[in-house]
């Protein structure tokens, strides 16, 4: 998937997150000619910072994806986006922490999530 299809999903699905990543994007230029320091970034540089800023962002935005369609618990969540649970579980604390998701009922000794 393309940059601008994987900005244009997250965009639709967590606007704040959007934001966080216009900023730095936006900061791109002046960081290539200069930081506070004098130094100039490089484009490997800022791809190693944006890149997994972007995967992450990418991730929190499929889960509340799936969140819209139908609850799930992080193991399924896991599984039906084939990511790691740990992972998974860090994403949706995010999510709960901002507000985004909230806890509905519990499968097993799983808590079951919904987006907001």
């Amino acid at each position: 998937m393309e940059l601008e299809e994987r900005l244009e999903f997250i965009k639709a699905y967590d606007p704040e997150g959007m934001d966080k990543l216009k900023r730095l994007l936006d900061r791109k230029s002046y960081l290539m000619d200069k930081n506070v320091y004098g130094e100039t970034f490089t484009e490997r540089q800022f791809d190693l910072v944006f890149g997994p800023l972007l995967h992450s962002g990418y991730d929190r935005a499929q889960i509340l994806k799936a969140l819209s369609e139908k609850d799930d618990t992080v193991p399924g969540l896991a599984e039906k986006l084939s990511l790691e649970q740990s992972r998974t579980f860090d994403y949706i604390k995010d999510l709960l922490k901002r507000n985004l998701v909230e806890i509905v009922g519990f499968q097993e000794r799983h808590p079951v999530y919904r987006k907001r």
